[in-house]
């Protein structure tokens, strides 16, 4: 109660008080209330509040806040009616999480919304400069205060405090009172936990969150609370969730991540936590509090508070941490082709377009630039590492030079070996090879075994509902080399029934499955052994498109069409569960190779599982496009008379 009364007397004070204090600011703090558009009486309040306390530490943390604001904002539907906001908030999504955003019911919710509605999300900024009032911020850094104190056993100093437990805002998401919430739910963890990482092992049982891959397609930045009520979100939503609840409890945490990977799209981020001596370790959202990086990475970064000055034309928040993990690291230093350009990046492949991940260092002399810790693509722990067939060893990396905002490609790009030597893909024109390709994107393990996981799978056949009287009519005994698998059966079986049975530990992981007599389709209803999938989920079977799926991991699983009749059958085709990226028989590509540019090879239509271009140049970087659809696409090499994908 006393503490009320004083706060109140010192907001008094303060209101009354002409010269607000404004000769204690510092210039830069003054620097940044001129950006101000009619709120810098509230920040003055919050600044003016903490001076006349006297405490130094908290005049300099309400100091640090203010000095690096100007930047900080949040993105917000430009409707109060958002019909992407609405779908989170108001409709009942019944899952608790879903790795794959095709299974994804809050992913597909997305998809039909922009599918059917056509509508484009339409996003404000709300810097934080013109609304934040001076109750949250006076709010927030003593409840940062009190919490730190309490914990000054993790032996966190004042700067580390300042900058991974003290600021408001994690990304872009609406100011909210996310302290509160966060100890309302977990301050009674602390009693609990022997360590940070049972902490936040804690935190994460007690949350109920799931990771949900159609999350990623939401346009918006949830709060924290929202995220609490709707309990799932992508790898960038649960390391929030898990830093801002850690933070709230006194942590010294923040986020690393990997804006792009080397050699795939998307990227990666996870929550990082100080330990007693002053070092971060990384957790990962899961029960085991693992953080699994599963593809090469060019670059880690740190989020900051404060802004990082190295990267004042890249990102001020972040901060190069490359070097901190096991990953091996080369300096890379090129010559400028033109010394007037003011930026220098270099990029990875994100299976669309060359993303900018690194700043180069102007060096003394004008003529060079550096890439600092740039990644040789080996990961610091392999067994969680994703691999894939004809895998490049290294790293290709695209200069690209910007003047005047105005991005002007660089030289050839380069492979980064794991090594550390360099190799230019500069195309030779004059030297060139007849090529044969089969696919457009790398085969990874993951999806070859969905077809080793059908080898002792059957198809049988019945004309009872039960299946008590069946008949086995084929036995797969070996993976399929193709997307589609064609079953000519020897015999032909009649039957009202007939349905797929996986090995015992196998599962379900089926893209199509078509039965046939005289090469027309015989149709009936589909049923499998999970009772509660819905008839969505059993339909893609159907459908004629490999990048849809049906997946079952139950126990004698079993997936199958019932025809209603006495039925005759001679074929059967089926495809593994497929990322849809080998050339197929009727579809058209176009071949791609790089010089200052993607050049085209030309069209082809192809009536073969492989497709072929003819006096392609030497030495080059390709990438293969499929005319009629594919979302996956990835750069290659060619070599020994394979791709080589990188």
């Amino acid at each position: 109660m006393k503490k009320i009364i004083l706060t109140f007397l010192l907001i008094l004070f303060l209101i009354s008080c002409k010269d607000n204090f404004s000769n204690s600011y510092s210039p830069k703090v003054f620097r940044v209330l001129k950006f101000c558009k009619g709120n810098a009486s509230e920040i003055k309040k919050a600044l003016d509040y903490f001076i006349l306390k006297g405490d130094t530490e908290e005049i300099k943390a309400i100091t640090f806040l203010v000095e690096n604001m100007k930047d900080k904002y949040a993105i917000v539907p430009e409707i109060s009616n958002d019909p992407y906001h609405n779908i989170i908030i108001h409709e009942n999504v019944n899952e608790s999480q879903a790795w794959d955003d095709k299974k994804s019911q809050v992913g597909f919710m997305f998809d039909s919304l922009r599918q059917k509605s056509g509508y484009i999300p339409q996003m404000k900024i709300i810097y934080d400069l013109d609304v934040v009032k001076s109750d949250f911020l006076i709010e927030n850094v003593e409840i940062a205060f009190k919490m730190w104190k309490k914990m000054s056993k993790q032996n966190c100093k004042f700067e580390d405090f300042c900058e991974y437990i003290l600021p408001y805002r994690i990304e872009h998401e609406p100011l909210s009172n996310w302290r509160k919430d966060a100890l309302k739910q977990y301050s009674a963890l602390l009693d609990s936990a022997n360590n940070t990482t049972d902490l936040a092992k804690l935190i994460i049982k007690k949350s109920k969150i799931h990771y949900n891959a159609g999350m990623s397609k939401y346009p918006y930045v949830p709060t924290f609370k929202e995220l609490y009520t709707f309990r799932w979100g992508s790898c960038v939503h649960l390391a929030d969730y898990l830093t801002l609840s850690l933070r709230a409890l006194g942590i010294a945490c923040t986020t690393d991540k990997v804006l792009a990977w080397a050699n795939r799209s998307s990227g990666h981020q996870w929550t990082v936590v100080m330990d007693r001596e002053g070092k971060f370790f990384d957790v990962g959202f899961n029960s085991e509090g693992k953080n699994d990086i599963t593809y090469k990475y060019s670059k880690i970064y740190r989020t900051t508070f404060s802004d990082n000055l190295e990267n004042k034309e890249f990102d001020l928040t972040l901060k190069d941490v490359t070097a901190n993990y096991k990953l091996p690291v080369s300096n890379i230093i090129l010559t400028k082709k033109n010394k007037n350009h003011s930026s220098y990046f270099l990029c990875t492949f994100n299976n669309t377009d060359w993303e900018p991940i690194a700043l180069g260092i102007n060096s003394l002399d004008n003529g060079k630039v550096i890439f600092k810790n740039m990644g040789r693509g080996i990961p610091y722990d392999k067994k969680y590492f994703y691999h894939c067939n004809n895998e490049g060893k290294g790293i290709v990396y695209l200069p690209i030079e910007v003047n005047n905002g105005v991005q002007i490609s660089g030289s050839y790009p380069f492979i980064l070996k794991e090594n550390g030597i360099c190799v230019v893909l500069k195309p030779n024109l004059k030297k060139t090879v007849n090529i044969i390709l089969h696919r457009k994107y790398p085969l990874y393990d993951r999806i070859l075994d969905y077809s080793s996981n059908m080898i002792g799978g059957f198809f049988e056949s019945s004309t009872y509902p039960d299946f008590s009287n069946t008949k086995v009519v084929y036995k797969i005994k070996k993976k399929s080399d193709k997307a589609l698998s064609e079953i000519k059966l020897p015999h032909t079986i009649a039957c009202n029934r007939i349905r797929y049975v996986a090995p015992l530990r196998g599962g379900i992981n089926l893209s199509e499955l078509h039965f046939y007599y005289q090469n027309k389709e015989v149709k009936g209803s589909p049923f499998s052994s999970d009772k509660n999938e819905e008839k969505r989920e059993l339909n893609r079977l159907f459908d004629k498109n490999l990048d849809t799926y049906f997946s079952s991991e139950i126990e004698k699983a079993y997936i199958g069409v019932n025809f209603k009749k006495r039925v005759k059958i001679d074929k059967i085709v089926y495809a593994p569960r497929t990322d849809n990226n080998d050339i197929l028989s009727g579809m058209e590509y176009e071949l791609f190779y790089w010089n200052n540019g993607w050049i085209s090879l030309g069209r082809k239509k192809t009536n073969k599982n492989f497709i072929e271009y003819m006096n392609v140049p030497t030495n080059a970087l390709f990438l293969l496009h499929k005319i009629s659809g594919g979302l996956e696409e990835r750069i290659f090499t060619y070599n020994c008379n394979s791709q080589i994908w990188w």
